[in-house]
C-alpha cells in the first residue's frame, strides 16, 4: 500500500532524515537507510509492520511518502502508520 505526500516536515531532507532516524528507534527498528532520501523500518506501532519512508525535497523543507507492507497478513491502515509518524515526530 502506498501513499504519495503522506506529510511534511518543515525542514531539509538531511534534518528531516535524522529525526525520522530518532522517530524509529522509538517505534521499531531501523532496517535500511540511504540518508537522506530513503528509511525502511520494522515498525511495532500501529501493529507490527515493514514501512518505507521516501524524502523529497520541498519548498525548504521535505515532502514524505509512505509504502507500508504487513508483516502476518494484511497492511495496516496507511492513515494509521502516517499518525503515528506524525505524533511521534511532534513530541520530538
Amino acid at each position: 500500500m502506498r501513499d504519495e505526500s503522506s506529510f511534511t516536515i518543515d525542514a531539509l531532507p538531511v534534518d528531516a532524515f535524522e529525526a525520522l532516524v530518532v522517530v524509529t528507534s522509538w517505534l521499531g527498528e531501523l532496517l535500511v537507510d540511504d540518508p537522506p532520501y530513503v528509511l525502511e523500518a520494522f515498525l511495532m506501532e500501529p501493529e507490527p509492520c515493514w514501512c518505507r519512508l521516501d524524502l523529497v525535497p520541498d519548498a525548504g523543507g521535505s515532502t514524505v511518502s509512505i509504502t507500508v507492507a504487513g508483516v502476518e497478513g494484511p497492511a495496516p491502515d496507511i492513515d494509521d502508520v502516517r499518525d503515528v509518524w506524525v505524533a511521534a515526530l511532534n513530541r520530538l
